[in-house]
């Protein structure tokens, strides 16, 4: 890892527009100012220095609709999951949490890094998730959240390892006393959602003890249920994004290298190297069916006059299924194919004429009676114990220990694979082109397998801060923090494609790595006077030693400077990096190798037009040497990030802001799969590190000694017989810039009927630039919205609260055609959302009770239409945001 020191003058954090910076918002009941934490410094009771840290104050939160802090920030413009759904990934054993991406970097659903750093009340948690070590923001019940600071800066000179993007972290709540009793009731069109809290405490002089108890569920979504998940032969904005469905049993098979054409079992045999294609999206779920239970304590106790003691614990489960389709699979007819599988005839009398190596790839679906549906279930607790101590002289020491462990299973029921599906298809068990008349015994053993995956994960973290006065300057008190940290985490996984008697069998890793850190933060008041001009520097690192990737040092500068006291300047510079994640390690994700057909699944074979550049079409009974997995030697990614900006409170216009802040990053050595899909992306760009063309016996050995598992059957003889070993799996590609420019708009003033507020929020991506390698140059990626924003006018009056919000994707301009029609364009995506509160007045019955009503929506827009991509089962038809529909949402509140 990096050990370096730099020395700049300035940078800024990148303004999060969304409320009013932190130290604005009211501290808790019975809690001085002067004690408040601000994310993004360690120093108690300042704003830090360079740094407009944002916060989502309860407030904000209540009018929210949001039942998961996952929804809570899809609400924030900077988050890659903005008017979106952020949602599992369906399939596989991928990402299978929800966790913030501020800035929408790269990588996020491939790996189990992440760029942004999630923290609670400044502390981590545990990581969730099957092939992730980054906790599931949705065990945060947004009931328990007294507000969000978000920093959208680098952070790793305070926090250490992920904060490349920024910090997002959850305050929750310090004290309570009485009982709350909150729910939520949500309906759309074939949807239903519920949300409800229960919260008890009580409160004395020195202290107070409270446990809330939240549970939420929400119906699946699927694609029948939403117009706009487009369906067969529909036509959007002039647009055709399907061609015909395949009617089963007379197949459709898309021609080489376009078009379609329509055949029968019996012409099946004169079309070569095709294949059918259906469109199985009715069946597939576009959100989850899910249920969430959390439980979460506080107990705050003031010891004596030197010792407090805060105690925070939670439990949280979660289950979710989600829609996969109907059952479907592909299977290979043809002499060359159902020979290597001992078979020399064929029921169907398909393939058995003409060249001895052809074969056809025929897919097929079981029908809407038989749908395979992926389960995820996590449960995840874990207890954190804070004695803060007061030294003297201003310096207080606090001291944190916390533990917590997740447990994640992911089942993924599919096809068994083609050396058990072969014997069905030959002794004509199993039709392929009659597949929805299958037996059920038939069925079963065609559906005896799944991707199954299990993990278990455990973090011990122990911290201790010092923080105080050194001595007076001009501006004040220069302060300082400094703080030591020892993380322990480890990660046990069992994963892979097995029959599901067999799941248990699988191979398990077991892996641990252990975090020795030391920090410190220096804040310099260098002049200041009240209501004039001022001054304040700060220098923060911190130095973090890794057992089993090495040590790094990460500095961060800022600087805030006014000239008056209603114009602020800042600016800050630093640097962060990412650590491998155990869940990438190569125990963790080893290789998997697959024996391919090149001539069949030409979707990784190199194009046509490459075949005078060295990559000459794949012969006859050649096969690919494909490797999944994660490569060894994974080496942290690490980011340079700057920002200057400027907040204004102009004094001839009371209660407006105005802020604006330009942010630039630099990230390089990311952890990446190889991309793949793109075959002339691939093997223009990826090839020359990624690809052997005709490999040595000793190269193919080798590589098939790597290998943890192996799908399909090699081919002889050797080396003769393969074509190319194309290598994707994970590692350390090249680099990734972006910068841009956050906005905020916010005033606020009271009336004579009340108070009205009016906010503008919202990013502009200047440049978005990656480059696959270290020695390729950087491409222009800004192949998505470069302006996203949010704005809301809002008004009271007495106990009444109503508010307008419009959310609001740009559209852009696509680099290349594609789809059908030649696609250049994806159109903008905007939603109007409408909230509304009355408290009651406070008498009788009626003290402390709250009615709300959300509507999400309201227009029922649909997001744009794109035809690029695989739009018969992932992207659907549609790109730039996407929605549940419109969404009513009723609540009611009470507290006794």
């Amino acid at each position: 890892m990096r050990s370096s020191f730099k020395l700049v003058t300035f940078a800024s954090v990148s303004l999060l527009a969304l409320a009013s910076p932190a130290l604005a918002q009211d501290a808790e009941d019975g809690e001085d100012k002067d004690e408040i934490i601000v994310t993004g410094t360690l120093v108690r009771g300042i704003a830090p220095a360079g740094t407009n840290v944002v916060a989502m104050s309860r407030d904000v939160i209540d009018s929210s609709s949001a039942t998961t802090a996952t929804e809570l920030l899809t609400d924030v413009p900077q988050f890659g999951a903005f008017n979106d759904l952020q949602t599992l990934s369906g399939g596989g054993n991928f990402v299978t949490t929800n966790r913030p991406n501020l800035r929408n970097l790269p990588g996020f659903t491939t790996t189990g890094t992440s760029s942004t750093l999630m923290l609670v009340d400044g502390n981590r948690v545990v990581g969730m998730g099957i092939s992730s070590t980054t906790p599931d923001a949705d065990f945060i019940a947004p009931g328990i959240v007294e507000r969000v600071d978000i920093v959208p800066d680098g952070g790793s000179a305070l926090y250490g390892s992920d904060a490349v993007a920024g910090v997002v972290n959850f305050i929750t709540r310090k004290r309570f006393d009485g009982v709350k009793v909150d729910a939520r009731y949500g309906f759309g069109k074939n949807y239903n959602t519920f949300d409800g809290n229960l919260t008890v405490g009580k409160e004395w002089d020195a202290g107070s003890v409270w446990i809330s108890y939240n549970y939420t569920n929400n119906d699946e979504i699927l694609g029948r249920d939403r117009k706009y998940n487009l369906t067969p032969l529909s036509i959007v904005d002039g647009l055709q994004i399907r061609d015909t469905e395949c009617p089963t049993p007379n197949l459709r098979v898309a021609a080489s290298p376009g078009g379609a054409t329509t055949l029968y079992a019996s012409q099946l045999a004169s079309a070569r190297n095709t294949a059918n294609i259906c469109d199985l999206t009715d069946d597939t779920a576009m959100y989850p069916d899910q249920k969430r239970q959390s439980v979460y304590a506080g107990l705050n106790q003031q010891l004596n006059d030197t010792f407090e003691l805060d105690v925070k614990a939670f439990y949280y489960t979660k289950d979710s299924r989600f829609s996969l389709g109907q059952y479907s699979g592909a299977v290979n007819t043809g002499p060359s194919f159902l020979a290597a599988f001992g078979f020399v005839n064929s029921p169907f009398g398909i393939g058995l004429t003409g060249s001895p190596v052809e074969t056809k790839a025929v897919n097929f679906a079981l029908g809407p009676n038989y749908i395979s549906r992926q389960t995820v279930k996590l449960d995840t607790w874990g207890v954190r114990p804070t004695v803060t101590a007061n030294l003297g002289g201003g310096w207080q020491l606090r001291t944190t220990a916390g533990y917590s462990e997740s447990k994640s299973v992911s089942r993924n029921p599919r096809i068994v694979p083609t050396a058990l599906l072969a014997p069905l298809v030959a002794t004509g068990a199993f039709n392929p082109f009659s597949p929805t008349t299958i037996s059920a015994a038939t069925f079963a053993a065609l559906t005896n397998w799944e991707t199954f995956g299990e993990t278990d994960q455990t973090q011990f973290n122990l911290r201790a801060i010092a923080d105080g006065d050194l001595f007076d300057l001009p501006g004040g008190a220069a302060k300082l923090a400094v703080g030591v940290e020892y993380i322990s985490e480890t990660y046990a996984a069992r994963k892979g494609d097995t029959a599901p008697a067999n799941r248990y069998q699988l191979r398990r890793s077991n892996l641990g790595r252990k975090v020795k850190s030391a920090f410190g933060e220096f804040v310099a008041p260098v002049f200041g006077t009240e209501g004039g001009a001022s001054l304040t520097l700060s220098a923060s690192g911190r130095l973090d030693d890794y057992d089993d990737v090495g040590s790094t040092f990460n500095p961060k500068f800022g600087a805030t400077f006014k000239p008056v006291d209603w114009v602020s300047l800042r600016g800050s510079w630093g640097e962060s990096f990412v650590a491998p994640s155990l869940a990438d390690n190569v125990l963790a994700d080893p290789t998997a190798l697959n024996w391919i057909d090149g001539a069949t699944l030409n979707f990784i074979a190199p194009p046509q037009v490459l075949a005078a550049n060295g990559f000459p079409a794949v012969g006859p009974g050649q096969k690919i040497i494909f490797l999944l997995g994660s490569s060894p030697g994974l080496e942290p990614q690490t980011a340079t990030t700057w920002s200057i900006g400027a907040d204004i409170l102009p004094p001839v216009i009371p209660g407006l802001k105005l802020s604006a802040t330009y942010y630039n990053l630099d990230y390089t050595g990311l952890i990446q799969l190889v991309p793949f899909i793109n075959q002339s992306q691939f093997f223009s760009t990826f090839a020359p590190f990624a690809f052997t063309r005709q490999p040595t016996q000793a190269q193919i050995d080798a590589i098939v000694a790597q290998a943890a598992s192996t799908v399909g059957a090699p081919c002889g003889p050797q080396p003769s017989c393969v074509y190319g070993i194309q290598d994707v799996r994970k590692r350390n590609l090249g680099g990734f810039r972006q910068d841009g420019i956050d906005f905020v708009l916010d005033y606020q003033t009271d009336t004579g009927f009340g108070a009205v507020d009016f906010a503008i929020s919202g990013t502009h991506v200047l440049g978005r630039k990656n480059k696959a390698t270290t020695t390729s140059a950087f491409r222009d990626e800004l192949g998505l919205s470069d302006l996203r924003m949010r704005s809301n006018i809002g008004a009271n009056f007495g106990g009444f609260r109503a508010q307008a919000t419009w959310n609001y994707n740009k559209g852009y301009d696509l680099e290349n055609r594609v789809g059908i029609n030649n696609q250049t364009k994806v159109g903008s995506f905007s939603t109007i959302d409408l909230f509304f509160k009355y408290d009651f007045p406070e008498q009788g019955l009626m003290n402390d009770l709250t009615m709300s009503v959300t509507v999400n929506n309201l227009l029922n827009e649909y997001p744009p239409v794109y035809t690029g991509g695989d739009i018969v089962r992932n992207q659907r038809g549609f790109r730039n945001g996407n929605t549940l529909g419109r969404l009513v949402q009723v609540g009611l509140a009470k507290k006794f």
